[in-house]
């Protein structure tokens, strides 16, 4: 009998906790971002290295890295580009869904000139956004520092 109602109880638990689970899932925005450009963290906090990522409502901010590796000869062992942080604000919107590219980059010359002048496009549910410049930590500052007078 005390056994049976223990397993009533686990498994009503294991309903009111799976349907928690599932509604924090619907409720929660998505981000997808490609190999050569990724999420370091959101709003300070480490990012997890699986795809999709997933965002809470309202404003975010994205420390963004790119990387990628560029091999000319079979015998080459290839040049990393690496850019150093860089800041996208988003405001995001419950259950969307958040796609990032960066433009298609070939040669390492352009990779150079993107991590120069950072330009992503930005696709919300499958709609194209629109284009976004990416910031520096310096630009990131300069700007909080111009919206806020305080300081």
């Amino acid at each position: 009998m005390k056994t049976t109602l223990l397993n009533k109880s686990l498994l009503g638990l294991t309903f009111v906790i799976g349907a928690l689970l599932s509604s924090t899932t619907v409720t929660a925005a998505s981000l997808k971002s490609t190999d050569a450009l990724s999420v370091i963290s959101i709003n300070g906090v480490p990012a997890t290295p699986f795809k999709p990522i997933q965002l809470s409502a309202g404003k975010v901010l994205l420390e963004l890295k790119y990387q990628d590796i560029f091999n000319y000869r079979a015998d080459d062992s290839g040049n990393w580009v690496k850019s150093a942080p860089l800041y996208l604000v988003l405001d995001v919107k419950a259950s969307d869904s958040y796609q990032i590219t960066q433009p298609k980059i070939m040669t390492e010359a352009e990779a150079r000139q993107f991590i120069k002048y950072p330009t992503i496009q930005l696709r919300i549910n499958g709609d194209k956004a629109g284009e976004y410049p990416l910031q520096s930590h310096s630009q990131l500052m300069a700007k909080m520092l111009v919206s806020n007078p305080a300081f």
